[in-house]
């Protein structure tokens, strides 16, 4: 997962092997339901987290991963919840509005939080395009009211926002929905879960090793 040395691969190749166990030992005989992309997504978070709990966290809905892979194919954007969650992403054209002048006065002025107005403010690009979430619910809810009421289908939808609060049900709510998602249940979440999902996909768009 991105070791250039030696000594870098043996660590990688055996934290691998370590996930894995992991993964089959929370799993048990339902790690075969899963494909070999959705195993390597799955092992990507488990990683990124140390936490193998998320190997029964991990929601795939309406063909994600195909549906993310024709959107990188078209060259389509990523639009990410907030700056931290756009820094891990490894692809060229990802936005990102939350602090942006134009936002702050969208969200006062229409008295919802700058998650939302950031959402709302790039609609036209997340059309067809890629959303990650991995810190405000308010930001995942806005792209499900935006799908019900306006039309606008992204391609994927990482939805991992992280939380006691509107977390665990924007979630949920999300996989009621035809868009493609890939989520977790629960407040569990963040932005190592949302990137490392997203790289993984962005992976295979390069045929690299997931």
């Amino acid at each position: 997962m991105g070791a250039v040395t030696k000594d870098g691969k043996d660590i990688a190749d055996r934290s691998r092997e370590i996930v894995k166990t992991k993964i089959s030992e929370v799993l048990g005989k339902n790690v075969v339901l899963y494909s070999d992309e959705e195993m390597g997504i799955i092992e990507r978070v488990v990683h990124a987290t140390a936490d193998p709990e998320y190997s029964k966290l991990v929601k795939f809905d309406n063909n994600p991963i195909e549906s993310g892979l024709t959107a990188l194919g078209d060259k389509k954007p990523i639009i990410a919840d907030i700056s931290m969650v756009k820094a891990g992403i490894r692809y060229n054209d990802i936005l990102c509005t939350i602090s942006e002048k134009e936002v702050y006065e969208l969200a006062k002025k229409e008295q919802i939080t700058r998650a939302v107005a950031s959402i709302r403010a790039s609609k036209g690009l997340i059309d067809g395009g890629i959303v990650v979430i991995g810190n405000a619910p308010t930001a995942l809810l806005e792209v499900i009211r935006l799908n019900k009421e306006e039309g606008i289908t992204p391609k994927l939808v990482v939805g991992a926002p992280v939380g006691f609060v509107k977390a665990a049900e924007s979630k949920e709510l999300l996989r009621t929905t035809n868009i493609p998602s890939i989520s977790t249940t629960g407040p569990k979440g963040g932005t190592p879960v949302a990137v490392s999902v997203i790289n993984g996909i962005i992976a295979l768009s390069k045929n690299e090793r997931i």
